[in-house]
């Protein structure tokens, strides 16, 4: 076919790609909904989050559950020897983890998870200068109450440029003190930060009220 097809093509699936705002608001939107969903809803969202990560094979989801599994263990924790209830071993006494607290844990954890899920969705699908433009855009309309959206876009991205810099070849010590010594006044810039800030399309509308919808439906 001729090349000017492909390429209108390619610019009209660009065109219908969710704003990066857009995927920011729908985590936070999920972050919400999750907490609050009951184990029957939990599982069909977290089947469609599963088709979603195969299809987009987002495999940062395992790395988040690597780097978070002490905290999800710790969490179930908490929640079976802190929650009252019926004692998983009567004979142990206050020494074992009530059946209710195992249940609320591993409910939360479940939760936590879909929400990690979300989260390495939005990571594959929005690389690091979308998301700064994502976060760049939400912040702005706050200028009024004294947020500098630029100024944090631009501290946001020195961090993340410095964390992946020369990785595993430089210390957390070394990193952090250059990203400290950019934000010094008078420090020298040798790269530029330019961000892509264009406006919200028909399809993210409607991609924000059908979740807005969806939410109030579900958890109501």
């Amino acid at each position: 076919m001729p090349k000017h097809f492909w390429q209108a093509s390619s610019d009209l699936l660009k065109l219908y790609l969710l704003h990066p705002a857009t995927k920011i608001l729908l985590w936070l939107i999920c972050a919400v909904v999750a907490q609050k969903l009951q184990p029957l809803f939990l599982l069909v969202f977290s089947v469609a989050l599963l088709v979603l990560l195969v299809g987009f094979r987002a495999s940062k989801f395992l790395e988040l559950l690597r780097r978070t599994r002490w905290i999800l263990f710790s969490l179930l924790l908490i929640y079976s020897f802190a929650t009252p209830g019926i004692y998983l071993f009567p004979q142990a006494g206050s020494a074992s983890p009530t059946v209710e607290g195992l249940h609320a844990g591993a409910l939360q954890i479940w939760r936590l998870i879909v929400l990690l899920a979300a989260l390495a969705l939005l990571l594959r699908t929005t690389d690091r200068e979308s998301l700064l433009s994502g976060l760049y855009t939400l912040m702005k309309p706050l200028k009024p109450i004294g947020v500098n959206a630029e100024r944090i876009a631009v501290r946001l991205w020195l961090t993340l440029r410095y964390a992946e810099m020369n990785r595993g070849n430089v210390t957390a010590k070394s990193w952090t003190e250059r990203v400290r010594n950019s934000l010094e006044p008078g420090a020298e810039m040798t790269e530029t930060l330019q961000l892509e800030v264009r406006p919200f399309i028909w399809i993210d509308w409607l991609a924000l009220v059908l979740a807005l919808g969806l939410s109030i439906t579900v958890m109501a």
